[in-house]
């Protein structure tokens, strides 16, 4: 009888034992199987960075060249805009600038009616 607990203790080390060494098993498994996918991942990505790099240089230079545009636009307006507030001073020109507009909506609405018939 005392030597019940002791082999109870070493039964009770050796499936400890086991259990342990198929943690590390399992473990062992899964630490591999992230590796292979880091690495598969990182193949991946070195494969397509030179084309998400040329995709970047054309965004900018789309980009470059809408600023461009935009710039141009935008001077253009201003410059027209200045020419407008410069042609409608006075109150001639603005009564002409008017008579005009109602000339050409009076048109438009004349070849309207005209070709509802």
């Amino acid at each position: 009888m005392q030597n019940f607990p002791l082999f109870a203790l070493g039964i009770l080390a050796l499936v400890l034992a086991v259990f342990l060494a198929w943690v590390l098993y399992r473990l062992t498994r899964t630490l591999t199987a992230v590796e292979e996918l880091v690495v598969t991942t990182t193949e991946e990505m070195r494969e397509t960075l030179p084309e998400v790099r040329q995709s970047l240089g054309n965004v900018n230079d789309i980009t470059a060249g809408v600023n461009v545009g935009l710039r141009t636009v935008g001077s253009g307006a201003a410059e027209m805009g200045g020419r407008v507030r410069k042609s409608l001073r006075g109150p001639a020109n603005t009564a002409a600038a008017a008579a005009h507009g109602v000339r050409v909506g009076a048109a438009t609405l004349w070849r309207s009616l005209l070709e509802g018939d």
